[in-house]
Parts: C-alpha cells; structure tokens; sequence
C-alpha cells in the first residue's frame, strides 16, 4: 500500500529493497539539474575537497544537464566570466547537454527537451526542481555540496518521506486556477503544511489539468515546504511528452489502499479569487479584502507562471484595451519555446499594443534582477515569493496572486476581482 513518492524510492534504493516512510536510502540518481551555479559543485567545491584542477569526471556524461539560466544575457562582468568558466568546465568534463546561450528557466527548460521522465529520480541545485513532479518524475533540490557528490557517484542518500494527499475536485474554468489553489490551501492550512512530506495529487479537476497548471503546482510545493510534489502519469502526460523524448520510461502510481499521513480535501468550484499579501507566501485572503489597493508594477513569469497558459490569459484580458497608466506590466515567458509558443499564437502582438513589456525569458522578473520596486510601491505577481525585498526596496510591498488577477490589476491601475473584467466561468 505505498505511495508515489515511497513507491519512487523504492525503485532507485540501490539495495534493490521496498522502502517506507521515515526509511534511509542510499538512491539512484537518474539526472542531474545544475544551473547558473555549475561552477560551484563542479570547480569551487571541487578544489576545496582536493581536486586541484575541479572535478575530474561526472558520472555519466549524458545524465547531467547544465542550462545557464538566471542570467542570460549576463547582466554583470561577474556572471561573465563566472559563465565563461562554467563553458570551459562543461568542455573538460564531456558534458554532453549544456543549453548556453539560450535565454530561459531551466526547470521549463528540462520539460521542454524531455529531459525528466515519468519514474525518474532528478536532483538539482534549485529549490525548484521539485515542479518536475508535474511530470510524474520526483524532483528535489539538493545543496551544492550534495550535487558535488552525486555528479561524481551518480547517487545520494534520502530518507523517504511521508506524504499528504491532496484532492481537488470540481471543474476547470475557462483561465488557469492552480496558483489560486496553492495559495488558498498556504492559507487555509499555513504555508508549511507539506512540511518535508510529499504531496500526491488527485481528484477528479487533475485529469483536467494541464501540464502548465501541473507544474505551477509541483513547483510551488517547495513554498509550503514540500520535498516531492507529485502528480500522477496520464493520457495528458503521455501527450506532453509525445515527441520530446524517446528514452523509456516507467510511471510511478500510488496504491489504491495507499497510507497517507495527511488528507486535504478542496472543492475547487467555491474557492474564490485569493491573493498572498505582503511579506509572505500564506499570508493569504480572498482579492476582494485588497480590493482597491493601487499598484505601480505588475508581473506574469517565473518558473511558477511564465508558461503559454499564463501569457495567454492576459492576452485575453487585456486585447483591445490598454495597461493603466503608470502601471509597468513585465511579461516574461519561462524559455524561449514558450516565447516562441506565444509569438506564433499572436499573444505577444496584443500585448505589446496593450503596453505590456516583454521580458527576456528567464528569472530576472522573480528575482530583484529586472523590475525593481522602489520605497513605497506596490507590485502584484505570478511569480513565486513575495518577501520583504524580494524585488528590491525593503519599503515595497508585493502580493502574489494568479496570472488572471495580475492582468485584470494591470488593466485597472488596481487590485479588483477579475469579475469585474473578465467572465470567469
């Protein structure tokens, strides 16, 4: 009667035996996520533990993926030449996928070439690996010092953990609802209450989620304290990969009689438009108690909500009117086949007429890189964190809400209920 996440171990513990709960493991890693740290594991740590000249192999060349994300195009000397060494160290090591020059987030980037399965077990250098559970995969992020370990070895130590079922029932609308889920149970339940557990999704509105959806969800696990957030293998699943890859792959399924620790029933049909209010995550109400609170910037992107999905609905909103003046609306599509995605279905040509600013993709518009708030301002985003400083000033207060509720306060100047907008139905 096992879990996704206990049934996930149990296929990787090298001792080839079933694992539960609370259980430690020595696992088989399947893939390794680094980023715009590669330098790190590969080369600083690496001379630190001996290796005068940086890592001196990886366990499989073809099982380590570096992306350059976060900075690109590079926006200081520092990241230059800290990605100039990472180039050198990909070309010593034979590393046989390194995206370089291509602006985007790595974790959409990963799904974008296929490279995390359903079954698999990847790691990566970035709270946010854990969205790959949106592709039935277990996704994890690890220290550094960790990724060291599993770059050379190809495997690491977990202790299994215990999982909280999460049911969502009801039906889709016509706009994307996942990051009005998540932040309405961070605020009904606390934003730690996948506290080092593994969420398992299910219900009758997950069929009817989409891959985008899904990973808006796996992703924001780690913001509630996740160490998996998993989503079961589907026909949608099967689909989104069809294509992108033709490595085999083995799905991974709870038991019907499965254990789990923690049950959280939501009817999503009456849950209604929320936002998490300055400074933190599970700070979180119904829109309608902010209703009225003007802003100065507006953002849809991140690992959380830069996918076709998110882009599409501000379109939507937003076509045939205009951004209110002295609102700087940031759009930034997770990777450039989103970008491209959304330039062939004509959203970028309503955008830019509406005002909107098209960022270059990647996590400049989650991190205080690009758009930076200054004392006394607010921002409403569908990004993924919304603590003190997050976009710079310590004055400045963010609130986070979905893509919709985002373009309906771009629109307006304001937050407002997208009803009043905009037929959620």
């Amino acid at each position: 009667m096992p879990t996704i996440a206990e049934k996930l171990f149990s296929k990787h513990n090298l001792s080839g035996r079933a694992v539960h709960s609370g259980d430690i493991l020595e696992a088989r890693i399947d893939g390794a996520m680094v980023h715009y740290h590669a330098n790190e594991p590969m080369h600083d740590l690496a001379v630190q533990a001996g290796f005068k000249n940086g890592l001196p192999r990886v366990w499989d060349r073809d099982r380590v993926f570096v992306l350059l994300d976060h900075h690109q195009p590079t926006l200081s000397q520092k990241q230059a030449d800290e990605n100039a060494l990472i180039r050198k160290e990909v070309d010593r090591l034979g590393i046989q996928c390194f995206h370089d020059s291509e602006p985007g987030i790595a974790h959409q980037m990963m799904a974008d070439y296929g490279l995390m399965r359903p079954g698999e077990l990847v790691v990566g250098n970035d709270s946010h690996t854990i969205s790959y559970g949106a592709l039935n995969a277990g996704g994890t992020g690890i220290t550094r010092a960790d990724m060291l370990y599993v770059l050379l070895f190809g495997e690491l130590w977990f202790q299994v953990p215990q999982t909280v079922k999460v049911v969502l029932n009801g039906r889709q609308r016509n706009f994307p609802m996942a990051k009005d889920i998540i932040l309405y149970l961070a605020g009904k339940y606390g934003d730690d209450f996948a506290g080092n557990m593994s969420l398992e999704y299910a219900g009758s509105l997950v069929p009817e989620l989409s891959i985008d959806s899904r990973m808006c969800l796996s992703a924001h696990g780690v913001e509630v304290g996740a160490k998996l957030a998993m989503f079961p293998f589907d026909e949608t699943t099967r689909e989104f990969l069809k294509g992108r890859t033709d490595t085999p792959y083995e799905p991974v399924a709870a038991d019907a009689d499965a254990h789990y620790d923690k049950e959280i029933v939501l009817d999503v049909d009456t849950m209604p438009f929320v936002v998490a209010k300055p400074h933190q995550f599970g700070n979180v109400g119904p829109v309608d108690e902010v209703a009225g609170q003007p802003i100065q910037q507006a953002i849809i992107g991140s690992c959380a909500n830069g996918r076709f999905e998110d882009v599409e609905i501000a379109a939507r909103v937003l076509k045939g009117r205009k951004v209110a003046k002295g609102v700087r609306f940031l759009i930034s599509p997770a990777s450039q086949q989103v970008y491209l995605q959304c330039v062939k279905a004509g959203l970028i040509e309503t955008l830019l007429e509406a005002g909107a600013q098209i960022v270059t993709p990647g996590c400049g518009v989650c991190q205080p890189k690009v758009g930076f708030l200054s004392d006394g301002e607010v921002c409403i985003t569908a990004t993924t964190r919304n603590f003190k400083g997050r976009k710079g000033s310590m004055k400045a207060d963010i609130y986070l809400a979905g893509p919709l509720t985002v373009a309906a306060a771009a629109l307006a100047g304001k937050i407002i209920n997208p009803n009043e907008v905009f037929d959620a139905h």
